[in-house]
């Protein structure tokens, strides 16, 4: 999880990135850079690719780091939405090989690109208001394989608890987002 001094110190460096600060852009590309590869690798499977979406999300965090709304999101999950996405439009740009039937259920994205996510502060507003209506675990366990990209199992190992549980979790947690976010 993130400590709310790294989302300070995260949200500081953005901003100066988009003053232009290459000092600020050089430390928030060695506090999230790891991270972000650990996103884009989870996509993409080959550390090269990995590796290009990575140098790519940082190209797109520095020219738009001026566009980052803290409101909207931590600025963790901003840059983890650009590297995601940049990874997804990757591998269909590619299609080197067919994916297995367990990546393609990772690629299945509806969701919008990080730039129009910028543009929905009311959906996010909406979603914030839902997400504090789940309880604890349902909340917990959405955020962080939301947030760091997670699988249901490594999610398991993450949190300590029965990957069953974990599913549940999930499944009930997005549930009640679902009928929240209808009403």
């Amino acid at each position: 999880m993130i400590s709310p001094a790294e989302n300070d110190e995260h949200r500081q460096l953005l901003g100066a990135c988009a003053q232009g600060d290459r000092r600020a852009f050089e430390r928030l590309y060695h506090s999230v850079g790891p991270r972000l590869h650990g996103v884009a690798l989870r996509c993409v499977t080959r550390r090269a690719l990995a590796e290009e979406v990575v140098q790519e999300s940082f190209v797109r965090i520095w020219h738009n780091a001026a566009r980052y709304d803290e409101t909207l999101s931590a600025p963790l999950t901003w840059m983890i939405n650009i590297t995601r996405h940049l990874a997804i439009d990757l591998l269909r740009k590619r299609q080197e090989e067919p994916l297995a039937e367990q990546q393609l259920e990772t690629l299945m994205d509806d969701a919008p690109s990080a730039f129009d996510q910028l543009n929905g502060d009311r959906d996010t507003a909406a979603l914030n208001r839902c997400l504090e209506t789940l309880e604890g675990m349902q909340r917990q366990s959405i955020l962080t394989a939301y947030f760091h990209g997670l699988s249901n199992a490594e999610l398991a190992e993450h949190l300590a608890a029965p990957l069953g549980s974990i599913k549940s979790w999930i499944r009930r947690g997005m549930e009640r987002l679902r009928r929240c976010l209808e009403s």
